[in-house]
Formats: C-alpha cells, structure tokens, sequence
C-alpha cells in the first residue's frame, strides 16, 4: 500500500511516517510496482506528486482492495466475539404471546449476553421501520419488500372458528357458501381481500362474507369468538387448545384457506452485526425445528 500512502499523504516523506519506515524504502516500493506494472503511476515534481491518468485508476483500484480487507477484518473479528448487546426485534402481535416466549426463553438460554429489544407490531404485514429504530422483524406476507433480506420461516394456516352457541343460533354452515349469509371476523391483514377463497381437492371456492368486524389484532378477535361474536378467521396455532377443548369449533375442516408466509425479514448490511447474525441464525433454526417450519 505504499503507493496508496504516498498519493494519500502528499510526499514520500510523509508517507514513510505513516508506514512507520524509511522514505527510501517507500520510494523504492513504489519504483518496484511501476516497473511491474510497465506504467508510469506519479508525476513527481520539487513540489508535488500527482498520479498520473493510469495512476488514479490503480489508486480507485487500491482503495477498494483497502475497503475490501478491512471489511472481512471486521467480519473475521465478528466471528471471534461473543453475541452481546442490544437486538431490536419487531413482531407482530398474532405471534407477541404464547409462541414469542417460548423462543425468546431459548434465545436467552443460548445467548445470555444479548438484550432483546421486543416490539409488537399491531400491523402483521408492516415492513420494518428505519435502520435506527430496529434490527430485523417477523412478517406475514406474500410479497417480501425486495430492498430487505427475507428469509422464509414458517407458514401460517388459517381456520375458520366458532363458538358452540353461535352455532347453535345460526347452523353449522355445510359449505363455503354458506358464510356469506353468517356474521364473521376477519384480520386487516388480508388488505385487498374481500373475499374468502377456500380449497378443496383443487375445487376454489370464493365467499364474500359479511365482516361485521375487522381487526389487525387477532387474541382480540379470539376473546371475542369466544364470546359468540362471529365466525371468526383465525391462525390455526392460536385456536388450537380452544378446539381441543372444545370452547371454539372449527367449521369446514375439509376446506383450507390460503396460507400466509412468514419471513423475517432485516436490511441487507455486510456484514451483519454479530449480534444479530445470531439472532438470525437462531431464529431461523427455531422455526425449522418447530413442527417443520409450519404454524399448524
């Protein structure tokens, strides 16, 4: 880099005290690379140097091989330090109870040095807010912002539920069809879609249904299907010990809704923090070990 030295600091003479060696030894480096090169590099005068047209190509070229190593210096020293420090991780609120601290009570077991900064997001399907305010965050959806790094994690089913006694008041409903005509409960995140669209053996079924009601926040909308206030669209994962017990009934069990991805989702930086490269890392290996990447 003594070429690079001497362009930067103006003199030979300068920039043998930057290296720490003789201004003869720089001179001659230098000389060295020219002959190499079969170029002139420096237009050397009693006043001053200047590189040359073929000079100042080499020296972007050496400024980027600098940036270069001191990039993976910083990214080999990540790698020998120990995951510690300040994450900030936004989640929406459907995974903000029951499922979040049973992750969080892992990542603490496995990386005790890290402080988890822990937001819950009301909108399920919001990108991320600015660099500053947040590391990386979990999000439902089907068109990932192209400008972050997402990473695919699991994928969230949804269930049509209700609670015993509105079936009891209004019927079972024996095909999609018949929601049109039932007061339901729906999640804003479905942004767009007015409609239901269930499957069956490859067999769509749209239904328009009649929300009375909708919400970006589903155990709000779970305490209020429990209270008989509608057929409610719900993630499977979190209705699933009221449908074991029997408080919710899960209506058309042969139809399926579309699936909503989850991803999390952070800038695309290199390289990462090592404090969050752990938490990526771990959060990724959570989900691929619980129940095969899927929220049933």
């Amino acid at each position: 880099m003594a070429f690079l030295a001497v362009v930067e600091s103006g003199s030979f003479t300068r920039a043998a005290e930057r290296l720490g060696c003789s201004k003869t030894y720089v001179s001659k480096q230098v000389s060295s690379l020219e002959q190499a090169l079969g170029a002139k590099l420096l237009h050397r005068t009693t006043r001053r140097l200047q590189p040359t047209e073929t000079g100042t190509t080499y020296l972007d070229y050496c400024r980027r091989l600098r940036e270069t190593l001191s990039e993976a210096e910083r990214a080999v020293s990540s790698l020998r330090t120990e995951a510690r420090g300040r994450v900030r991780l936004s989640v929406p609120t459907t995974l903000g109870m029951e499922l979040m601290a049973e992750m969080l009570v892992a990542l603490h077991a496995q990386h005790p040095e890290l402080e988890v900064d822990l937001d819950l997001d009301l909108d399920p399907g919001a990108q991320p807010r600015e660099a500053a305010e947040t590391d990386l965050a979990l999000r439902f959806t089907r068109e990932p912002d192209p400008a972050l790094v997402a990473k695919p994690l699991a994928v969230l089913h949804d269930w049509v539920v209700a609670h015993p006694s509105l079936l009891q008041r209004h019927g079972t409903p024996a095909k999609p069809a018949d929601l049109a005509r039932l007061p339901c409960l729906s999640n804003s995140r479905y942004k767009g879609e007015e409609q239901w669209l269930l499957t069956k053996d490859g067999k769509q079924q749209p239904v328009e249904v009649r929300h009375w009601l909708r919400i970006n926040n589903d155990p709000l909308m779970k305490r209020l299907a429990l209270e008989g206030q509608g057929f409610a669209r719900l993630p499977a994962f979190l209705v699933l010990n009221e449908v074991d017990r029997g408080e919710l009934v899960q209506v058309l069990p042969e139809w399926e809704l579309a699936p909503t991805p989850l991803y999390l989702v952070y800038p695309d930086q290199r390289p990462l923090p090592r404090k969050v490269r752990a938490t990526v890392d771990f959060v990724a290996d959570w989900f691929t070990r619980r129940k095969a990447g899927t929220l049933v």
